[in-house]
């Protein structure tokens, strides 16, 4: 899978959980949303680990640094990077 078609693949897993997230604050017993909710939660964070090993992280959060902030490396979006 390409940079951009896992970029694309992780947003959109990400627009289920949070559409799925706001049923869920409205119906907070539905089991089968929960379910999907879970599910889409699971593939959303493989997706999110495939992208950081591959392509470096997506948000600060997902650097490790100890010795320099490496955050800055990576081209912005307006510069050609995502």
């Amino acid at each position: 899978m390409s940079r951009s078609e896992l970029m694309h693949k992780i947003q959109v897993l990400g627009f289920i959980l949070v559409d799925v997230g706001l049923y869920l604050d409205t119906h907070p017993r539905d089991k089968a949303a929960l379910n999907y909710f879970n599910k889409y939660s699971t593939l959303y964070k493989l997706a999110r680990n495939d992208y950081e090993q591959q392509y470096g992280p997506i948000t600060p959060i997902g650097t490790n640094d100890t010795v320099s902030w490496s955050w800055i490396d990576e081209p912005w979006p307006w510069e050609g990077g995502f």
